[in-house]
């Protein structure tokens, strides 16, 4: 198979960030999604802005470190993200030409001046994962209030998608909540990463070289962000 995908991203690149709560699988989705992309010719870089503090079991970082230097690791490198005052200027300036820079993110907290805002305004495509309930929808409410505070502040306001995860494929949930939310206007990604517990599932892949497998949830959500933040 060719896995190459025609680069539809500017010469400056592009920015994603993933927001969400903890244990949403942002990190483990942003493993994969750096060997995907990796494998379709797309350079990317990872910060990490969930190990910000210091060192985070489950991070990003963590998981990069793990696999070390050697061998096919990520398949790009990842960055301990600087404070947030500085996490734009740094996002811009390590990210690839017609590449991107990846931002992956601790439990969300709407607070001015935290990382989870200065993702936001330095993302062209904010990535909210979400698990498909009732409360989480309403939790989510919180980043569409942040966007509005960011825009109001500083006039940019990044592309948002929602990307449903951890769910069980046979509850009725995901199909429920993705129609609520798109009534409401909110594009939500065709694809999803459902809950994966078996022993070679995404949940049990931390400090692994994630596996490439052609046409999986996980590459079809590869190349559907890359169409998503080219536009």
């Amino acid at each position: 198979m060719d896995w190459t995908m025609k680069n539809p991203l500017p010469a400056e690149g592009r920015t994603i960030g993933f927001v969400g709560k903890g244990g949403s699988a942002k990190s483990t989705t942003l493993a994969h999604l750096l060997r995907y992309w990796k494998k379709m010719g797309i350079l990317a870089v990872g910060h990490d802005a969930d190990d910000s503090d210091g060192p985070e079991p489950g991070s990003l970082l963590a998981w990069s470190e793990m696999l070390g230097v050697t061998g096919p690791g990520l398949g790009s490198p990842v960055y301990r993200a600087p404070a947030a005052p500085g996490l734009q200027a740094e996002v811009n300036r390590l990210r690839p030409a017609r590449g991107l820079s990846v931002i992956d993110t601790k439990a969300w907290e709407r607070k001015t001046a935290n990382s989870h805002y200065a993702t936001v305004k330095a993302s062209d495509l904010l990535v909210l994962a979400l698990y498909p309930s009732g409360m989480e929808k309403d939790r989510g409410g919180s980043v569409f209030a942040a966007m509005d505070e960011i825009e109001t502040m500083s006039g940019h306001r990044p592309r948002l998608v929602c990307l449903l995860t951890r769910f069980n494929t046979s509850s009725s949930a995901a199909s429920g909540v993705r129609k609520e939310l798109e009534a409401e206007g909110v594009h939500v990604l065709k694809s999803e990463i459902a809950a994966s517990e078996s022993k070679g599932g995404l949940a049990q892949s931390f400090g692994k070289v994630p596996v490439l497998e052609a046409d999986s949830p996980m590459h079809q959500l590869a190349k559907e962000l890359i169409t998503e933040v080219a536009k």
